[in-house]
């Protein structure tokens, strides 16, 4: 488990470190802070697209190979960016870091199903998810005292040791056939599918169009255009993946209740979580006079508690079923976006950072029943696709969350659009509570009876 999930931080602590670096980098090359948000929007772009089609490698040619693919391509492309002699050079190297992290996403994922015995499925999913939650809530504090002490490079530099113990831990550790057997017994003669390399460009035009689509509608030109093609490039995509022998994402998918409610669920979280993460700092530097760090610990009560409260979560969800722990930590959840939306633009950062962490600890709660959920309801040769496009669910959030806040704030941050953008979120938290009705009850003694 230490092993996988020293991969699995790969990919968020590379994402959180970065922001850290921005100013430096643009002091380097000489860019604009437009131009340096690009590593932000490449890298999560070049992730949500590529999760998908890992998915489908994992499937294809096992998990643990795959895996083992992805964090030595992470080291290696994070090397390549600790060397860049330019902006463009770096741009690259974080394209690859974001393909080969998502080769690291999804094959976690079926890793962890693999090696956890069936009714500690969901413990084993929450130690993961503290493990790489907490990976990514002291991201900024790690970052900020690296670039501090060794320069910006230096963060690229800590992730091949990372991926090297990884690479390690896994390879001698997990047997190479972990995993196989669900795919094997699911496929007549052992026969390997095609690759569905029609379906996985369609699905990159598809998201590309999406991205456009939430970061620029509101500005229209590129935006309406995107939102236009989008709609014929979703029915083509459904059309021909229901129709092909082995698909990059089977629409089918979404048959299975859980498996939508907990999709559905972990966009609407992760809506909720980049968003806050543009609105608070921006509250508390802007409205209430804080300092960067005091954004920082604001900031760490929301994946610090999430960390604490996601085994929990796993663990209780084992015994009482997926549905009532993601119920209720969806509950607690927007309980506390409620309380920001009605104090936040005049209480003080302290108090903020109180409210978040219990927006935070509901978000942990319930998030690894849901992942746990997810997993459960598809069947073991469709598990790395299943994955796949939960994590394309995870940060097709992240992007809309983002976005939304951005569009609410506009040019100038004020108490009002501070305001209405928690008004917003409250909304899109009881949709998360109303998704979350959908996922099963009593796991635990259906796992029994299957078993």
């Amino acid at each position: 488990m230490l092993g996988i999930a020293s991969g699995s931080v790969l990919v968020p602590l590379n994402s959180t470190m970065v922001a850290v670096a921005l100013p430096s980098i643009m002091d380097e090359f000489a860019i604009d802070a437009a131009t340096v948000s690009t590593l932000v929007t490449l890298y999560l772009g070049a992730v949500t697209i590529a999760l998908l089609g890992s998915g489908s490698l994992g499937d294809r040619y096992g998990h643990r190979r795959v895996f083992l693919i992805g964090v030595i391509a992470f080291a290696l492309s994070s090397l390549l960016a600790a060397a860049a002699t330019s902006f463009a050079l770096l741009a690259v190297a974080r394209i690859c870091q974001a393909l080969s992290g998502a080769l690291i996403s999804t094959t976690s994922l079926a890793l962890v199903r693999a090696i956890a015995p069936v009714d500690r499925r969901g413990a084993a999913f929450g130690l993961f998810d503290l493990l790489v939650s907490t990976s990514a809530a002291i991201g900024p504090f790690v970052g900020g005292l690296l670039v501090g002490a060794f320069g910006w490079r230096s963060l690229f530099m800590v992730a091949v040791p990372v991926a090297l113990f990884a690479a390690l831990a896994v390879g001698i550790v997990v047997r190479p056939d972990t995993g196989r057997a669900d795919v094997d017994a699911a496929r007549p003669a052992a026969r390997k599918p095609a690759i569905d390399v029609p379906g996985l460009v369609l699905l990159a035009a598809l998201l590309v169009a999406l991205l456009v689509m939430i970061r620029g509608l509101g500005d229209g030109g590129p935006g309406l255009f995107a939102a236009l093609v989008a709609v014929p490039l979703l029915a083509l995509f459904i059309r021909f993946e229901l129709g092909a022998e082995r698909p990059a994402v089977d629409p089918r998918l979404f048959a299975s209740h859980p498996f939508a409610a907990a999709v559905l669920g972990v966009l609407g979280t992760t809506v909720v979580l980049h968003a806050s993460f543009i609105l608070v700092p921006l509250l508390v530097e802007r409205l209430q006079g804080g300092t960067a760090e005091t954004v920082g610990l604001v900031l760490l009560g929301v994946s610090g508690m999430w960390a604490v409260a996601a085994p929990l979560g796993g663990r209780l969800s084992d015994r009482l079923g997926r549905r009532r722990p993601a119920v209720g930590g969806s509950i607690c959840m927007t309980a506390g976006l409620v309380a920001l939306l009605l104090v936040a633009s005049d209480s003080t950062p302290a108090a903020v950072g109180l409210l978040l962490a219990i927006v935070g600890f509901g978000m942990g709660f319930a998030g690894s029943p849901r992942q746990a959920a997810a997993m459960d309801s598809i069947p073991g040769d469709r598990v790395g696709m299943a994955a796949g496009t939960y994590y394309t669910g995870r940060y097709l959030g992240g992007v809309l969350g983002a976005s939304l806040a951005g569009a609410v704030l506009g040019t100038t941050v004020t108490a009002a659009g501070v305001t209405l953008g928690f008004g917003l979120l409250v909304l899109v938290g009881l949709a998360v509570v109303a998704v979350s009705f959908g996922l099963p009850d009593g796991t635990r003694r259906r796992l029994e009876r299957a078993g």
